[in-house]
């Protein structure tokens, strides 16, 4: 269950829901009165009539079922307000037009948005959301975290349990790693214990080496927790493997009935850490709970881990200080150097 933290950690006091009623984002609207209610938020809830400007003057018939949708879709604004209101959650909300996108990331500007909430919809599996392009185009370019609530999310939700965790998962980009702030601060609203999770590809499993590996890598994970986090209490460093990223994470989830999955975005390509858009969209849509996703700028260069699994593999040898382009790897327990002693 959500509970309530201290000021000094990071604020979430204007929160927004995208909504286009279907049952995702039903679905989403439920997570975002949990999320208001937990952090003493405001909800703003945002419905973009895209045929505000579909049909020309002169075809009446045509302009008198538009108006007869419109006002459908303002009576179901005025049933989401007042649902809202009754739970004890401050509550307003706006029919916008245009593109949708723009209007919602407009929004998020415009109102000083903290989190933004949408649902989305399977298409053939995993290949859409319910937004369409929109959705990507907001995921990608939003300037605050967004909560996503996918398909799968309503169907498991009565096997969350107290000690189902919230999981950070991560490859030790320097862009994203700072992502684990946020997913400590949602560990501690939602009562759970935080799991910091690496996929590893099966090439490097069951080799004469990897008995190490999850070692160096858990280590890693405290590394980043200690350099990025507020002070919390030690996550659980998990190592998996997976031919499959999504799939990975995905049914590490699963097996740990998580309430949260939390993924560092990079800006331009639409990655989840080293996920490109159709992994990080695969696992929006198969995960058994909500996705945290943050964006960050792209910025070029190769990551911790692919620095560490350099060494693992025997494909170059550690030599001190290793630099990637401006960036210092951070080294210390968890670094390369760590696991040049350990193969020597």
């Amino acid at each position: 269950m959500l509970t309530s933290l201290s000021r000094s950690e990071p604020s979430f006091n204007n929160v927004l829901l995208a909504t286009d009623f279907s049952a995702a984002s039903q679905a989403a609207f439920q997570t975002a009165l949990g999320v208001c209610t937990a952090l003493r938020a405001s909800l703003s809830i945002l419905h973009v009539f895209e045929y505000a400007n579909a049909v020309p003057p002169e075809t009446g018939g045509e302009l008198l079922e538009l108006d007869s949708f419109y006002e459908e879709a303002q009576c179901s604004l005025d049933d989401l307000v007042q649902v809202a209101r009754r739970a004890g959650v401050i509550c307003e909300a706006t029919m916008g037009s245009g593109v949708p996108s723009l209007t919602i990331l407009e929004t998020i500007t415009s109102k000083e948005i903290d989190l933004a909430v949408l649902g989305t919809n399977a298409l053939h599996g995993f290949e859409r959301l319910i937004f369409g392009s929109t959705a990507e185009a907001v995921l990608r370019k939003a300037s605050c975290p967004v909560l996503t609530v996918g398909p799968q999310v309503s169907e498991a939700t009565e096997g969350v349990q107290v000690e189902s965790p919230v999981i950070f998962a991560t490859d030790f980009d320097p862009t994203t790693t700072q992502t684990i702030r946020y997913a400590a601060f949602f560990s501690k609203v939602m009562g759970a214990r935080l799991h910091c999770l690496h996929v590893l590809p099966r090439t490097v499993e069951g080799g004469a080496r990897s008995h190490i590996i999850p070692q160096i890598m858990a280590e890693a994970l405290q590394q980043v927790a200690s350099e990025n986090g507020e002070t919390f209490d030690p996550p659980v460093c998990a190592t998996t493997y997976g031919s499959e990223i999504s799939n990975a994470v995905v049914d590490y989830a699963k097996q740990h009935k998580a309430k949260l999955i939390v993924l560092g975005v990079r800006q331009a390509s639409m990655g989840a850490s080293h996920i490109p858009a159709h992994i990080a969209f695969r696992i929006i849509t198969e995960a058994p709970c909500p996705v945290l996703t943050m964006t960050f700028p792209s910025q070029p260069q190769a990551t911790f881990a692919a620095s560490c699994l350099g060494v693992l593999s025997g494909r170059r040898a550690y030599k001190e200080p290793q630099t990637m382009g401006s960036e210092r790897v951070p080294l210390g327990r968890g670094g390369p150097s760590r696991i040049a002693s350990m193969l020597n």
